[in-house]
């Protein structure tokens, strides 16, 4: 993501070639595979869930470490530029109730990021790897397009540690990484187009943004503002409302922004909303609060529950949008401005304890004087798996 941008969330078209417009049949062809594929892996999911419940009888799910695997991708809204794709892996620690000895003496003292020792917030370490990338509308044209999205790869790693229970929550992130030819893009998107045959050979890599190191450094805090019992894990209907804030300072991207997230659905878990935003342009957690006394690992049934988030972010500067020399010599000009700043992010998410889908659906909204002056279309969509193992 896209996965874009804001992230994502995530300026005229100066024509220097002729732009052919994407077949309609491409499209529709990526628009079948996605769907075929987000079926085929909601399949597996529900099927492994069934398997592990009728193997494993209980279990402490504070004992669990999380594997999450995520695909932002925007064919599933039939477009394919700016925040064109991405994908991370990422693995969430157990929930402790004390950070380690070795995290205690600075992470344990970060505002918000304190543990209260037994039975209090639970703390937790994370990290992955994430690769986004990024092009103009016209992926089948050779020339340079300046005024539209530049041809961007970024690849990275990340390590986050946050603090919560079901009221509120504190987390850092420190991001290192590249964008240009060091992040293989080219390579990823033409697997996907070529050898996958889901889109139109892309031509204009040529052009891509040259090599260069990223470092970010990004924190966040939620706050809930109330809760129904339902929302507490009963097998019930329920939702909650919480407020959320997150800044970022760095050479991938200076940003702040806030948000209010609903969510609403059957026994939605404890904690907070699980955002799609890729690790580098917001904080990789697993918002999910289990009490001491919380629910065995294995629930056989299979719970949905959804959710709404409204966000205004401001993005003062962002790697993917600053310009820069191209691997051709030549030099792609900074976007005037940023669109993405006003998102709606709607998401849906089955869980049985163990296993978890999410599908993410971000929307930007912003004024038409803003985005009216590109041609690439913002929206974008995130597929997470999520196995406690």
């Amino acid at each position: 993501m896209r996965h874009a941008l804001s992230t994502r969330s995530s300026m005229g078209q100066t024509h220097v070639g002729a732009v052919s417009p994407p077949m309609p049949t491409s499209h529709a062809t990526m628009r079948r595979a996605g769907s075929a594929a987000l079926a085929c892996a909601l399949a597996l999911a529900i099927g492994s869930g069934e398997a592990l419940a009728s193997e494993r009888p209980g279990g402490d799910l504070r004992d669990t470490k999380l594997l999450r695997i995520e695909f932002d991708n925007d064919l599933f809204v039939g477009s394919d530029d700016a925040f064109t794709a991405g994908w991370s892996v990422q693995v969430h620690s157990r929930m402790l109730d004390e950070w380690k000895p070795g995290l205690a003496g600075w992470i344990g003292r970060f505002p918000t990021l304190g543990d209260d020792g037994d039975g209090g917030r639970i703390v937790r370490s994370a990290w992955g790897v994430t690769q986004l990338i990024s092009t103009p509308q016209g992926v089948t044209v050779a020339a340079p397009q300046p005024k539209d999205f530049p041809w961007a790869g970024i690849l990275g790693g990340y390590v986050s540690w946050s603090a919560y229970d079901n009221r509120r929550l504190g987390a850092l992130q420190l991001y290192l990484g590249c964008i240009g030819p060091c992040a293989y893009g080219e390579q990823a998107q033409e697997f996907v187009h070529d050898d996958l045959h889901l889109g139109d050979h892309p031509q204009g890599w040529s052009n891509q943004l040259d090599n260069a190191a990223l470092v970010n450094l990004n924190y966040e805090y939620r706050r809930k503002l109330w809760s129904s019992p339902g929302s507490n894990g009963a097998s019930r209907f329920g939702n909650d409302l919480s407020v959320g804030a997150q800044a970022g300072l760095g050479t991938f991207a200076d940003y702040a922004e806030a948000w209010l997230e609903y969510r609403f659905g059957w026994n939605v878990p404890q904690g907070f909303t699980k955002l799609a935003d890729p690790p580098a342009l917001g904080v990789a957690v697993d918002p999910v609060f289990v009490a001491a006394d919380g629910p065995p690992l294995i629930q056989r049934a299979w719970w949905p529950y959804f959710s709404v988030v409204a966000r205004r972010r401001s993005l003062r500067e962002f790697a993917m949008t600053e310009g820069g020399r191209t691997v051709g010599g030549g030099y792609h000009q900074r976007l005037a401005s940023t669109p993405g700043s006003n998102q709606l992010i709607v998401g849906a998410h089955v869980s049985n304890l163990r296993l978890a889908v999410h599908v993410t659906y971000y929307r930007y909204v912003d004024d038409t004087d803003v985005t009216s002056s590109i041609r690439s279309t913002l929206n974008w969509v995130n597929v997470s798996f999520d196995h406690r193992f």
